[in-house]
């Protein structure tokens, strides 16, 4: 057997590689994937007999979508998947199948982790890489992540409903056992780390949100046997804001322009080292004071040397609007 490749089989395992990179352990420099991520669903309803219909496709073109973006982000460094050709798309197109004479609906997303492994190839090391792609397959195919979506959804409205009757009828939707949820912060710490799963964390909640939605068609629909009917499913993502459209951009830049001339913000003009990507950047005078960013940016523009930003960004369709930068870096400090 070759350590340095692996196939992973299951959501268990997948998460077990993830606990031994955290761990400090080694990852083998090659995966694949054979059974799963295989995201399943069981509709019921008169019309969800070996057939979906238009309104409940919605939600998986919506997958599809976010999925396309997610992938022009690993490679432009902005999701914006017009920029991605006929062949691209075709590859990371998803497959939906229903079981023959059954409402079980089931979810591929083989052809975007390959091309997203094929992508990183060159701008990550295989550690990296192995990471991100594992990341990925949980964030888009994982049984577990669903169930947190479904879970972070029913606080939120929990918190915004003031009926007791409707809270009464979210409460009796379960979601997580406990395993899972000490195994999502093992998760959750990488995506934290990782900006690039981070992203696709917000897309996928984007998705995740019309999928439901789109449930409220069916009789009930039954996601890692937690079971929606209709009415819940429409409680669920009520008022539910899109995420998608803010981004974390970190990354290595150098610093073009400081402008400190307003005393209500910092701004500052930076070029992505490796890229055309140039950002006019704010940084709050409450950040500045305490971390000393402002000294590190106008040294770095003195002295014309690249420094690692971690930079919060709002887009539309890809196009950056507006972006704050968090902290700064030294480019010897190794940033994540």
């Amino acid at each position: 057997m070759d350590d340095n490749k692996v196939t992973i089989n299951s959501e268990d395992e997948a998460f077990e590689y993830v606990q031994q990179y955290l761990s400090g352990y080694s990852l083998p420099e090659h995966i694949s994937f054979d059974g799963w991520p295989n995201l399943t669903f069981r509709l019921t309803g008169k019309k969800f007999n070996n057939s979906l219909t238009p309104s409940v496709m919605k939600g998986f073109v919506e997958m599809q979508a976010q999925i396309n973006k997610s992938y022009a982000l690993a490679k432009y460094g902005a999701p914006d998947s017009r920029k991605l050709t006929k062949e691209e798309l075709d590859a990371l197109e998803i497959e939906v199948t229903v079981e023959k004479g059954s409402s079980i609906v089931e979810v591929n997303i083989d052809g975007f982790l390959t091309k997203l492994m094929q992508e990183l190839i060159g701008k990550m090391s295989p550690q990296e890489i192995v990471i991100i792609v594992l990341g990925a397959a949980l964030i888009w195919g994982g049984t577990s992540l669903f169930k947190k979506f479904l879970d972070n959804r029913k606080e939120i409205r929990m918190a915004e409903i003031a009926k007791d009757g409707d809270k009464a009828h979210l409460k009796t939707m379960e979601t997580m056992s406990s395993h899972e949820t000490e195994r999502l912060k093992v998760v959750q710490q990488i995506i934290h780390e990782k900006p690039l799963l981070d992203n696709m964390e917000r897309m996928s909640y984007d998705a995740k949100t019309e999928m439901v939605k789109s449930f409220v068609r069916a009789d009930t629909a039954e996601i890692g046997g937690v079971q929606l009917d209709s009415d819940m499913a429409s409680e669920l993502t009520k008022n539910a804001r899109r995420r998608s459209t803010e981004m974390r951009v970190d990354g290595i830049y150098r610093i073009e322009e400081v402008n400190n001339t307003d005393p209500e913000s910092f701004k500052v003009k930076v070029r992505r080292v490796g890229g055309d990507q140039r950002l006019t950047c704010v940084v709050q005078d409450i950040f500045l004071d305490e971390s000393g960013n402002k000294d590190a940016l106008q040294k770095a523009e003195w002295e014309r040397k690249p420094v690692h930003l971690s930079i919060n960004a709002k887009h539309v369709d890809g196009e950056i609007k507006s972006a704050v930068i968090l902290y700064v870096k030294d480019v010897e400090e190794k940033p994540e």
